[in-house]
């Protein structure tokens, strides 16, 4: 029977119970060696206990050591007889006996190492924190290729000493941080975020809860974290897993380059839409659309694959690229591109209008420049699906929500195009063959110019 209790304390690093057993009052602790040994004066021999000597202490240290480095989480294990139940806590754990010690393993997941690794790719960094002892978490790093060549492991003992700036100079080489309680993560957190990096930190305990609170994003266990880790963190883990966070990381990344995508596909549009009119202006010229058609190329050709686009699946090397230090969607590179875009689609616009309007009428010149518009709009929404992958190689990513919405807004430009009330309607004119030649041959130079955009990008790239 249970008498008593002093309970596990992340500090002790040991827990007591006191008990009855035949008629004697004995109590039983277990711990980490290096808390619980000095707490030991005698050691269990095969003919009962002895004094313990510097030599005994020297072989249990040894034999834990030799555990730790095989990866095992070592626990010491020490009784004692007592008068009768104590009524200081502090009186059972003293003058005790040591048994010995177990090794025990709690061994990763096996997708634990992939998952690091993806990371890593993605240029994510992991960190590991742990109450194991500095052997035991270097050599699970190691397994886990979080420890590597040049790496340092840091103690909660060494934590202690160091100040702030210290912390943040070791932050910086530091893989395993061993030996520690809930409360260094906090300074863990504030170190990593000092030095540049936005940090993301799980946890499950109360004292948890300041870390989860102060980190870039929190991260709570579903499982086995307590309602306020939860309370205090961004994300909750329903399985516990690590590589949920790597999917949470990979899905996060998805959504935000296809904002990208339909942010950039359609500023390129108004930016084309806006030249050709403020080049009309500016050159005196009549207007090279009309309102309507305006509001057309609009609704029709890029509501439709915008729409598309905000669903596009994950590139294949979206955990390639570099964590995005940005907080704007339009980057410098990314607007510039989209600038040019548009003032390209302008360019051949303005010409199938000025040709158009030389070869027959005012009428034909905005149908032509009309066309061009529309179909380069529509287009280009297939090639914008990845900033460096050519149209045609979008292996395991297929979007057969853009493949429908680009043929109904293709059948709509149709439509207007060849139904004489439509085309009465939007202030056109019908086309010869030759002039739907030069139509479509100018939408297909604006997918060109972005495929030969690419194709520097990845050669560039490449050097």
């Amino acid at each position: 029977p249970r008498l008593a209790e002093r309970p596990f304390d992340s500090d002790r690093k040991r827990m007591s119970t006191v008990h009855e057993r035949d008629g004697e009052i004995v109590a039983a602790v277990k711990g980490a060696i290096d808390s619980l040994l000095p707490r030991c004066a005698f050691i269990m021999d095969e003919d009962g206990p002895r004094p313990m000597t510097d030599e005994d202490r020297a072989r249990a240290l040894a034999v834990a050591q030799r555990l730790s480095d095989e990866a095992l989480r070592v626990l010491a294990f020490a009784t004692r007889a007592l008068p009768g139940v104590p009524g200081d806590e502090e009186d059972i754990e003293r003058d005790l006996v040591l048994i010995g010690l177990v090794g025990m393993m709690d061994p990763p997941r096996p997708d634990v190492r992939q998952a690091v690794e993806t990371c890593r790719t993605a240029g994510v960094r992991t960190v590991m924190i742990t109450g194991d002892h500095a052997s035991t978490a270097r050599a699970i790093g190691r397994e886990l290729d979080i420890f590597r060549p040049g790496d340092l492991v840091v103690t909660g003992a060494e934590l202690d000493e160091m100040d702030d700036a210290a912390l943040d100079e070791a932050a910086r080489n530091t893989s395993v941080f061993a030996r520690v309680s809930p409360l260094h993560k906090l300074r863990i957190v504030r170190a990593l975020q000092h030095a540049g990096e936005v940090c993301a930190m799980t946890g499950d305990g109360v004292n948890d809860a300041p870390a989860l609170k102060a980190a870039d994003i929190g991260v709570a266990m579903g499982i086995t974290g307590t309602d306020v880790a939860k309370d205090a963190s961004d994300m909750i883990l329903m399985d516990d897993r690590f590589t949920t966070i790597v999917y949470a990381v990979r899905e996060g990344r998805r959504v935000f380059r296809n904002i990208q995508k339909v942010v950039s596909f359609l500023v390129a549009d108004n930016v084309a839409q806006i030249v050709v009119l403020l080049t009309a202006v500016a050159l005196n010229w009549n207007a090279p659309l009309t309102a309507v058609m305006i509001l057309w190329v609009n609704l029709a050709t890029a509501s439709l694959p915008a729409l598309a686009l905000g669903v596009e699946p994950a590139s294949r090397h979206i955990m390639e690229h570099p964590p995005m230090r940005v907080n704007n969607l339009l980057d410098g590179p990314l607007a510039r591109r989209v600038i040019f875009q548009g003032v390209f689609i302008a360019a051949l616009a303005l010409v199938a209008f000025v040709i158009g309007q030389n070869a027959g009428s005012y009428e034909l010149g905005c149908t032509m420049a009309f066309g061009v518009l529309g179909f380069s709009q529509v287009l280009r929404s297939l090639n914008q699906r990845s900033a460096t992958d050519p149209v045609w190689d979008r292996e395991g990513a297929r979007n057969r929500q853009l493949g429908l919405a680009a043929a109904a807004s293709i059948a709509l430009m149709l439509v207007v195009l060849l139904v004489p009330p439509f085309i009465d309607a939007f202030g056109g004119t019908t086309m010869d063959l030759g002039q739907w030649a030069l139509v479509v041959g100018f939408a297909l130079l604006s997918v060109v110019q972005t495929e030969i955009a690419k194709a520097i990008g990845r050669w560039r790239a490449r050097r």
